[in-house]
């Protein structure tokens, strides 16, 4: 049996790279106001009058939007989507009841993986709303870390990346998040293995990068990858969700389908032309 090489001293390379690349300035916030405010978030200036604790809070889904949105595309493009989102509804609510076919329409054919997310997104807001009776997450805030981070990846639709995003970014959860691009980006470099998943990436990079370093990871990640693209995507990445299908019309009750018998016909044989008889003429009496 073949033994599988030790990747961790090229894993820990690439890690101190990204955290270099992404590490905070002194005097820097490690996440700035700008940062905070999406298409769904109150004006800069009034979350900064909050403590940054209840502005996390405020901007919990705002952020989870901007995460579907950018997982595996650039950051230039999951803003665009997100301003494109944004002036199309009013709030949150508009967001959460508009089918995912149509917010599909408003990002545009070109928007990467536009149906399997927008798909996603609509049932993760769908999850919010059927525990919270409301589009917020302020019963996070008495949680313990360990609580919102259950909270979140229990929820219906949400990805590895969104939900370690929100942990990360809103309640300060030592998470890593990891979106397909990633994963294929550090295989790549022979920092993971080719069989590797997500999850399975998430829970190593974790293991290995320390807590406090998690932010820098992150931005540092997005930073290497913005102008990267894999030659070839996974075929799972593009499978749209079944739930934008049309629906099916089913039969009316009681009726029978009509099963039509195959044409069989020998091995090598040519299947006979169809001919349509005219119908005979009518004698004139």
């Amino acid at each position: 049996m073949k033994k599988k090489a030790n990747l961790q001293p090229v894993r820990k390379k690439i890690i101190d790279r990204l955290c270099s690349a992404g590490a905070v300035k002194p005097g820097e916030a490690v996440m700035p106001m700008a940062q905070l405010c999406t298409a769904f978030c109150e004006a800069p200036d009034e979350l900064a009058k909050l403590p940054i604790a209840q502005a996390r809070l405020k901007t919990a889904i705002p952020r989870l939007v901007r995460a579907f949105l950018e997982f595996d595309t650039d950051t230039t493009r999951a803003l665009a989507g997100e301003a494109r989102i944004g002036s199309a509804m009013v709030d949150l609510n508009e967001l959460r009841v508009t089918p995912a076919i149509e917010l599909a329409a408003i990002l545009g054919a070109r928007y990467p993986f536009a149906d399997s997310r927008c798909s996603m997104l609509h049932r993760t807001l769908q999850s919010i709303y059927d525990r919270e009776n409301q589009m917020t997450l302020v019963s996070l805030a008495s949680m313990k870390k360990t609580e919102i981070r259950n909270y979140l990846r229990t929820l219906a639709g949400i990805t590895p990346y969104v939900e370690a995003t929100v942990a990360l970014e809103c309640f300060e959860v030592a998470a890593c998040p990891v979106d397909t691009k990633l994963l294929l980006w550090l295989i790549s470099k022979g920092a993971l293995e080719q069989e590797c998943t997500v999850p399975e990436a998430q829970q190593i990079l974790e293991k290995e990068i320390v807590a406090k370093k998690l932010p820098a990871f992150y931005k540092g990640s997005r930073k290497e990858l913005e102008d990267w693209t894999p030659k070839t995507w996974p075929a799972v990445a593009k499978v749209p969700s079944p739930i934008l299908a049309p629906p099916a019309i089913a039969p009316p009750a009681g009726a029978q389908m009509p099963i039509r018998e195959p044409v069989r016909t020998k091995t090598g044989a040519k299947p006979k032309p169809i001919t349509v008889k005219k119908p005979a003429a009518v004698k004139k009496g």
